[in-house]
This record gives structure tokens, sequence and C-alpha cells, in this order.
């Protein structure tokens, strides 16, 4: 049985809600490699173009009962980001890593 059996339909769903309550605004998305973050949102993106400003997800390499070399592969964010532009997805270890492109992002 698995835990994260369903989450990227019930990501993308409360996406979906979010977009139709605030349909004007742009939105950050931040997730981890833990589930199926990177296809929810790559799905968001390529359904709402112009809506999602940065998609930022964290590679996760300390859970022992994930694959982690699966979970993190390049191909996998690749795959889940294909026509979503190299300049709005990021995949990241540390949060320091994304405090200047977040501060970039302010007024914008």
């Amino acid at each position: 049985m698995s835990l994260t059996q369903g989450t990227e339909t019930y990501k993308r769903e409360r996406m979906e809600k979010l977009h139709h309550w605030l349909p004007k605004r742009k939105v950050i998305c931040v997730g981890d490699s833990t589930q199926s973050d990177p296809e929810a949102y790559g799905d968001v993106y390529r359904k709402y173009k112009g809506w999602v400003r940065k998609i930022f997800i964290r590679k996760v390499t300390d859970v022992a009962e994930m694959d982690t070399k699966e979970k993190n592969a390049p191909e996998r964010f690749e795959k889940a980001f294909r026509d979503v532009p190299g300049e709005v997805w990021r995949v990241f270890e540390d949060p320091k890593e994304l405090y200047e492109v977040v501060d970039g992002l302010k007024g914008t």
C-alpha cells in the first residue's frame, strides 16, 4: 500500500481551486521530490499558462524508505517539466539556494 497514492491528483485539484479563486494572481509552487509535486506542478503550469511564475522542487536525500536515485533522477524532472521553460523550474537541495531568486521576484 502506498501512502502517497493519489497525491498528484489531490495537489492538482487544490491548485485548480486556487486558480479559480485567484486567477489574476501569480503563484510560486514549492514542493519536494518525495511524492508527485514535480508532475502535478508541471501539469498545472501547462494548463494555466502564465499563472505559475516559478516552481521550486527540493531534492530530498534523507528519507530511508525512498528510492532517492529514481525520485531525484534528472530524467524524472525533465519529463515532469516538459514544455515548461527552464527558467521557470528549479531543483534545489538547500533553501539558501533560493534566497536570491525569490528576492528577485519581489515587485515583479
